[in-house]
Parts: structure tokens; C-alpha cells; sequence
């Protein structure tokens, strides 16, 4: 008993192989593109998001420094008052005598 098998014709092979080969570059190109691409996001990213965090430590330095200063005007006003009053309070013990 002897086994034989037939060959299929092999027809259109270079095209086939060429276009096998030019998707694979193509998904070559895609795969570099995505690469770089997520290089330059884990690059420049950390640099964005560093700067806004350096804007909002410098907004929330000034409140703190606006508030302290707010406070400390406050104090002084009131001061001033107990001192008018403690005026006042003098002035008015010395006129009902």
C-alpha cells in the first residue's frame, strides 16, 4: 500500500507574502508610534502635573499669609477698641463725679 498526496499550485504566493509582510509593518509603525508616544506622556506628564502642584502650594502660602495677616490686624483693632474703651470708661467715671 502506498500513500500519495497531492501538491496544491502554489499561485499568488509573492503577493500574499508581500502582503502579510507590509501588515506586519504596519503594525510595526503602530506599535513604535504607541511606544513613543507613551515615552513622551511618562516624560512630560510628571513635569505638567509637578507645575500645578507647585501653582497650588504657592496659592494656598499666600492665603495662609493673607489670613495671618488678616488676624494679626484684627488683633491690633482690637486692642484699639478695649484701649478707647478703657479711654472712654475713664473719661465718663471722671464727668459723673
Amino acid at each position: 500500500m502506498v500513500i500519495s498526496a497531492k501538491r496544491k499550485e502554489l499561485r499568488f504566493a509573492g503577493k500574499e507574502i508581500a502582503q502579510k509582510r507590509s501588515k506586519s509593518g504596519f503594525m510595526i509603525a503602530a506599535q513604535m508610534f504607541v511606544i513613543v508616544f507613551l515615552l513622551a506622556v511618562m516624560v512630560f506628564l510628571p513635569f505638567y502635573f509637578g507645575n500645578e502642584a507647585d501653582k497650588m502650594n504657592e496659592r494656598a502660602k499666600q492665603k495662609e499669609q493673607s489670613l495671618s495677616v488678616m488676624l494679626s490686624r484684627v488683633e491690633d483693632m482690637t486692642r484699639e477698641i478695649s484701649y478707647l474703651q478703657t479711654v472712654l470708661g475713664a473719661r465718663s467715671s471722671v464727668r459723673a463725679e
